[in-house]
């Protein structure tokens, strides 16, 4: 038996991530990401505070997990097959994007520390290029783990509500 509370949080739980909503908040996650990255350079808030590395990196693991979520099961593109793909194949294809993702993000970043900053100032603050890449790559798929569980999890709500 379902009380009030877990119905109210069913329908604004769907609703507001992964509803009719779900593009709305996809975007609204893309541009916080954007303008996020922009203001943290221009006031050296990387310099700064460390630790916001690991934030970004989150939340942009989150948003990439959520734009493949998006293109694979709330596009036009969607097919009755991949509503039924095991979780295994969904959490395998959205983390695989989500990691494509954070590398060609990091690709992004040895090219703007090699070739666009003077004295590779990244560099020298991030403290060791192997070990910083890799840390980036995990909280990437942190983020992206976080957004995957949380679709099952309102996902199978939504199946206890549809039967």
């Amino acid at each position: 038996m379902t009380s009030l509370g877990e119905i109210q949080f069913y329908v604004y739980g769907i609703n507001m991530i992964f509803g009719k909503n779900f593009k709305k908040i996809l975007i609204a996650f893309l541009v916080f990401l954007f303008a996020f990255q922009v203001v943290s350079i221009i006031f050296s808030l990387y310099w700064r505070m460390p630790w916001l590395d690991n934030f970004t990196h989150f939340w942009g693991g989150a948003t990439a997990g959520m734009v493949m979520i998006w293109w694979t099961f709330y596009s036009a593109k969607i097919s009755p097959m991949t509503k039924s793909l095991p979780k295994i194949y969904i959490f395998v294809i959205i983390l695989g994007f989500v990691a494509l993702v954070g590398v060609f993000w990091e690709i992004y970043e040895l090219i703007v520390d090699r070739l666009v900053t003077k004295n590779n100032y990244i560099s020298i603050l991030q403290s060791g290029g192997l070990i910083d890449t890799m840390k980036d790559l995990f909280v990437d798929l942190l983020g992206g783990s976080a957004v995957i569980w949380l679709f099952f999890k309102e996902r199978k709500k939504q199946q206890h509500y549809e039967n």
